[in-house]
């Protein structure tokens, strides 16, 4: 089992999407409005001016699936300092759903559609904003509303932040679907990408997908942040954005401090762009979440791709073409719990085999100087090098989508096992793969 301690520190690392789920109540609703065709109702909770300028714009903010949080209550805040109205609506506890994964990317386009409708009455320049796999929401609401309206230039469109609009992570080294609604979506989109982000390898193939549509897609590059930045605020920041770099990590304040402007900034663009009157058509084959492939999955075999790069202790690594053993290429985050957790089980499964087993544990679009600090932190004494992928270019070589991603690759050079979960390592079935692995001969 893993230390205590290190697996307290890493869960710790979470606590601001955990906190939400079991201990806060969401603020009170201002207002409620009905779900066309349900007997659902959507709370609204309002922050901005008493009395709005007429053209003063509107920004509905559709929480994401891990609730309201001190990042977006103080960006929401900022909004209204600049004279904006936001409409804060956590459409999953409204509707009574789980905060899970399955849920935010089942929901239908009613719910934010509706929220569309009632904001669109108020003739003011109105824009959607949401983050991560509430984008897939935010998508379909657009279409919904855009099915129903007269006139849909009434909103400007959509900024999503970091959107994860996958149906899910497929088996690791293979291609992620999108959902379909990727492809029916023409209103303007505005994708605001971390350039650390885990998606950001993929940003032209979405891009290229909505402009294919006929979707006028706008984006712009976070620099040196990663996704979930605006989360990362501690307390809500009521009165000012000011001071945020003495307690979260100085890129990603400068981001959080950017991002009311952003929003606003990207309403006359969105607006000035063509606003379609007919709506396109679904796969009906790919509006469905995929279950996530766990455990080691035989794949095809292929050639593992080659990979340089320099490890902590200076050293570089690459995959040897000449070794008589397996070799794992891992890649991991110090920000994602499940990778740290499975590190001291890869760790027992190395000394199982000191001579035929090569671990790679390639850590994603992290600085050395971090990592250091961490596996100091957390106490790791590791025999297998953690060689750094600053750009993600390997990873994307690998077609790594989830983390942690793993891939055995045999004396023949080739991938037969990957999993893109975590998972302990030195069990029975585990060891069983790899005794298996060690008997294909180099070709």
């Amino acid at each position: 089992m893993m230390a205590t301690t290190a697996l307290t520190r890493a869960w710790r690392r979470f606590a601001w999407m955990l906190v939400p789920l079991l201990l806060s109540a969401p603020a009170a609703a201002n207002f409620t409005i009905p779900v066309e065709g349900t007997d659902d109702l959507i709370d609204v909770r309002v922050i901005g001016p008493d009395s709005p300028a007429a053209d003063a714009p509107l920004v509905l903010w559709v929480v994401n699936q891990y609730g309201e949080m001190p990042g977006p209550e103080s960006v929401a805040h900022a909004l209204a300092r600049e004279g904006a109205t936001v409409w804060m609506v956590d459409v999953m506890d409204s509707l009574f759903l789980p905060r899970s994964d399955v849920e935010v990317r089942n929901l239908g386009g009613a719910p934010v559609g509706s929220l569309i409708a009632r904001a669109v009455a108020e003739g003011r320049p109105t824009v959607v904003v949401g983050a991560d796999r509430m984008a897939v929401a935010v998508l379909r609401g657009m279409r919904w509303w855009q099915q129903r309206t007269h006139d849909p230039a009434q909103l400007a469109g959509a900024v999503l932040v970091f959107p994860s609009l996958y149906r899910g992570a497929p088996v690791a080294g293979e291609d992620p679907e999108l959902f379909s609604i990727v492809d029916a979506t023409n209103l303007p989109v505005m994708v605001l990408q971390p350039e650390k982000g885990v998606y950001r390898h993929r940003l032209l193939g979405l891009r290229e997908r909505l402009l294919e549509a006929g979707s006028p897609a706008f984006v712009r590059i976070l620099p040196d942040i990663r996704d979930y930045y605006h989360l990362h605020v501690e307390e809500p920041r009521i009165e000012s954005l000011e001071g945020l770099e003495e307690s979260m990590d100085p890129a990603e304040a400068r981001a959080v401090q950017a991002l009311p402007g952003q929003i606003l900034e990207s309403i006359p663009l969105l607006s000035s762009a063509d606003h379609p009157w007919e709506t396109l058509a679904l796969d009906p084959g790919r509006t469905t979440p995929i279950d996530r492939q766990t455990g080691l999955q035989p794949v095809d075999p292929a050639v593992a791709p080659d990979f340089e790069l320099v490890d902590l202790k200076g050293e570089t690594q690459a995959l040897r073409d000449d070794f008589d053993g397996v070799q794992i290429v891992n890649f991991w985050a110090t920000w994602c719990p499940a990778c740290v957790e499975e590190i001291p089980s890869m760790e027992r499964l190395a000394s199982r085999y000191p001579d035929r087993l090569k671990i790679y544990a390639i850590a994603f679009k992290q600085s050395p100087e971090h990592l250091r600090a961490f596996v100091r932190e957390e106490g790791f004494d590791l025999s297998f090098p953690i060689p750094v992928d600053p750009d993600g270019k390997v990873a994307a070589r690998y077609g790594a989508f989830a983390f942690p991603t793993s891939f055995l690759v045999a004396a023949d050079g080739r991938i037969h096992y990957s999993v893109n979960a975590g998972i302990i390592w030195d069990t029975p079935e585990v060891d069983a793969i790899v005794r298996e692995l060690l008997e294909i001969e180099a070709e």
